[in-house]
């Protein structure tokens, strides 16, 4: 862990070191007082965002938001119904309309089905690192904008040929007529954007293996990590390619499960020449090490024990990076392992963090006062916390709207326990990945995860059952599975 955070503040050295500023600005009224926050994404495996800059709209409707930025890469905000993004370029400014504002609805902020309207940003000016007023034409967003308009229509028709089983020689020649025409702008960045999104054709037409690919598009050349489409095709290339080598030499599994060995592992499959370069080799290592976290085909202990040694041993520092970004992912949730801490503003306008319920355990509910399905907790939650508050905490993080109504609600219903607003950190929704209201989860007294989510506490059957409540068994289960239970009656925690 030490190492890990030792990455994360290098990584943010790095990039406040050797970036330029990118300015964002405009002029909305309808948008005034609200925070726009522009994020990106941190790697195209555990595609995790990374804050970049934010604003906010002053009275009168106008913004400017300042980053560092060390290459080309695509930035996104979230505008009310729209996922508004854009590309961006080291020392450019950018003078933007932003969408018609539609705030979401109650229903839609707490639906975990609801997806926000894709939309790119409208770019009305660009000035590039010297002040210069860029022509639209030659413009990152524009031309990936008419590319697209030309490459997406293709891509569609050659999937259904494909599916159709139309012949090849006429895949075959769209494909290199494509090619040829390829446009060469002396722009890296889309260069890079159009030649990447040629190789995806070949998976469209189902013409060529992905050993075609890999030595055409990935052998010998430089590893593009914010180029979306270079990391498209890198992810449909090196898809289960652990599986892949296992029918080849099915050692790897010993060299994963019973060595977790980074260094074993990337020799080893360098001898089928597929993987022709150590940068190559460790970004299809660390790409299958987080695909295969999500499946039973590897031991997840082995498989985290890679990614430590990934950050230690590897010679290049964006691996270090991502490697460290995979494992805090895979880790923050996990049962085991401590969940993301956070800073929030209590019913006493207190900001408390998770740390300061340590050496109690703790059921933290994600929930608000506005929404039925939390208000039918309540009432068990309330008989769960009378009966077990001597070794239990129970915190709620509540979305309400106001702080001030999180407040009242607190007042007036009587409830004991701790109400936390989110205003503070209003991202702590994602870091807990809380798709739906309410969303529990039980930490222990050490501050590690038991049950990672937890059980509701009221039944669906029977929301005022409390002799039924799943939350209820599962605490006792807990203290038996522990062992704890005869301690915490000796001790006066439980009483007989």
């Amino acid at each position: 862990m030490r190492n890990i955070l030792t990455i994360s503040l290098l990584t943010i050295y790095s990039l406040l070191s050797n970036a330029q500023q990118v300015t964002i600005s405009g002029n909305d009224p309808d948008y005034a007082g609200r925070e726009i926050v522009f994020y990106s994404i941190d790697n195209y495996f555990s595609n995790g965002k990374i804050r970049m800059g934010k604003c906010t709209v002053s009275g009168d409707g106008s913004f400017t938001a300042s980053f560092p930025c060390q290459n080309a890469r695509f930035v996104y905000t979230g505008l009310g119904i729209f996922h508004v993004r854009f590309f961006v370029e080291p020392g450019f400014s950018y003078e933007v309309k932003l969408p018609p504002r539609i705030d979401k609805t109650q229903e839609e902020e707490e639906s975990p089905f609801f997806r926000e309207t894709m939309a790119n940003m409208v770019i009305l000016a660009v000035k590039d690192d010297k002040g210069q007023t860029v022509p639209p034409e030659n413009e990152l967003n524009f031309r990936s904008m008419r590319f697209d308009s030309f490459f997406n229509p293709l891509y569609d028709q050659l999937a259904v040929d494909a599916a159709k089983d139309c012949p090849g020689t006429w895949l075959d020649s769209c494909i290199n007529i494509f090619q040829e025409t390829l446009p060469r702008t002396g722009n890296g960045y889309f260069d890079n954007y159009a030649f990447y999104s040629s190789g995806l054709l070949y998976f469209a037409a189902q013409r060529e293996g992905a050993r075609y690919v890999s030595d055409n598009y990935f052998a010998g050349k430089p590893a593009l990590y914010d180029n979306n489409a270079y990391m498209e095709l890198f992810n449909a290339t090196y898809r289960e390619y652990f599986m892949y080598f296992g029918r080849l030499d099915n050692s790897i599994y010993n060299v994963i499960n019973r060595q977790g060995s980074f260094i074993r592992l990337k020799r080893l499959l360098a001898q089928d020449g597929v993987l022709s370069t150590d940068s190559l080799c460790e970004l299809v290592i660390l790409k299958n090490i987080h695909d295969e976290f999500y499946t039973e085909r590897f031991s997840r202990g082995a498989l985290l024990n890679m990614l430590d040694s990934a950050v230690v041993h590897s010679k290049i520092e964006r691996h270090r990076e991502i490697a460290a970004e995979i494992r805090s992912k895979t880790t923050k949730l996990l049962r085991g392992f401590e969940p993301p801490d956070f800073s929030l503003y209590s019913q006493d306008s207190v900001l408390v963090s998770l740390q300061n319920y340590r050496g109690k355990y703790v059921y933290l509910m994600f929930c608000t006062t506005q929404n039925y399905s939390c208000l039918t907790q309540y009432n068990i939650l309330e008989k769960i916390y009378k009966t077990h508050h001597k070794w239990l905490d129970i915190v709620v993080v509540s979305a309400d709207d106001k702080l001030s109504n999180m407040q009242y609600f607190k007042q007036k219903s009587g409830y004991q326990w701790d109400f936390l607003h989110f205003a503070n950190e209003p991202d702590v929704f994602e870091k807990y990945d809380v798709r739906i209201f309410p969303t529990g989860f039980l930490i222990d007294p050490a501050g590690k995860l038991v049950l990672s989510p937890a059980p509701v506490p009221a039944p669906i059957y029977d929301p005022e059952s409390f002799e039924d409540s799943p939350l209820e068994q599962a605490l006792w289960q807990e203290l038996q599975g522990k062992r704890l239970l005869q301690e915490y009656i000796r001790s006066g925690l439980i009483n007989q």
